[in-house]
């Protein structure tokens, strides 16, 4: 039988939008094919829920991170990486993937657990720097980063970014979207209100954007936090990238991975 080659699992929540997809998981794993040549790249999807809506509406079947594994262990893969999508080690970070590597280790013979890029403090200096690379933030605008959050438990990558953020004197605001994670859309305007401007840049600090975007972010409705913005009086452009529609943003995943080798 022909040696298997090494294989990087790039595991993601997943996204439904086809379009989203391509141009955010999608380039990364043409990002990582194109750096690691001697791995394959496949790729794990950890909701069942957007797993079988992809099947159903697309009849594309993506594994989850278990049968993934699970495949790759039946097939003797010798060497087998999982590289998290996942920006911060949350709750779907442990549950889903940590405890899918924790499974299959005894079972894979080099099996080895990239971490998420919002991983340590080391990491907010990179994350912010790429964004910059990307994000055209104007003089005198404020750039309000509106992130996921976690609904069961604090997360706590978010304070400790904007605390980085601060030291650096930076106007950034980064709130999430979760209604019972903190910090929340009113500790944002909180923020802006100290600074004095009027102007906002709000983007999406969530990897592919798709719906929280085009409805929590920018949505027409009341509820979007453009529209709670523009009625609290400040004048809104928004970005509707997701990270990994970024260029730099994606290498940090490439980053991760070559460390993690």
């Amino acid at each position: 039988a022909r040696l298997m080659r090494p294989v990087i699992v790039f595991t993601s929540f997943g996204v439904a939008d086809k379009e989203v997809r391509e141009r955010t998981l999608g380039s990364i794993v043409l990002d990582l094919r194109a750096k690691f040549k001697d791995w394959d790249v496949i790729e794990a999807y950890t909701s069942s829920f957007l797993r079988k809506k992809i099947a159903k509406d697309e009849g594309i079947t993506i594994p989850s991170l278990d049968e993934a594994l699970e495949k790759l262990a039946q097939d003797g893969c010798p060497r087998v990486l999982i590289l998290p999508s996942h920006l911060t080690p949350g709750e779907e970070y442990e549950k889903k993937v940590r405890a899918a590597y924790e499974a299959y280790k005894g079972r894979i013979a080099r099996l080895t657990l990239a971490g998420p890029v919002f991983e340590s403090p080391a990491d907010d200096a990179k994350v912010l720097t790429s964004l910059f690379l990307d994000l055209h933030v104007r003089p005198r605008e404020e750039l309000v980063l509106m992130g996921h959050g976690s609904p069961h438990q604090h997360n706590p990558v978010y304070d400790r970014l904007q605390q980085h953020i601060d030291r650096e004197d930076l106007p950034v605001h980064v709130g999430v979207l979760e209604p019972s994670d903190r910090p929340n859309f009113d500790d944002v305007v909180a923020r802006l209100e100290k600074t004095g401007h009027k102007d906002v840049l709000l983007a999406p600090l969530l990897l592919t954007g798709g719906t929280h975007v085009q409805d929590d972010m920018a949505g027409d409705g009341p509820d979007s936090w453009e529209s709670r913005l523009e009625a609290a009086g400040y004048s809104v452009r928004v970005s509707p990238y997701g990270l990994g529609e970024y260029p730099a943003f994606r290498a940090l995943y490439l980053e991760k991975a070559e460390a993690a080798m």
